[in-house]
């Protein structure tokens, strides 16, 4: 889970520039950058990277 979780944030990173810069434009319906977009990519990007850290931490101790 950990490998996921760095791999979907990689991809959100690169969504959320492409939306950025204006070179991708799915489901938009007017051309141009779309900053809100971008937004959104970048937010679901550092999710994925605060998944990974708690996947990285040491296991609570009323669990063993």
């Amino acid at each position: 889970m950990k490998a996921l979780s760095i791999v979907l944030a990689i991809a959100f990173f690169v969504i959320a520039v492409l939306y950025w810069i204006g070179a991708l434009q799915i489901g938009a319906h007017e051309p141009g950058p779309h900053h809100k977009h971008a937004v959104l990519f970048a937010g679901l990007a550092i999710l994925c990277l605060i998944w990974f850290r708690f996947q990285s931490a040491s296991p609570s101790r009323g669990l063993r």
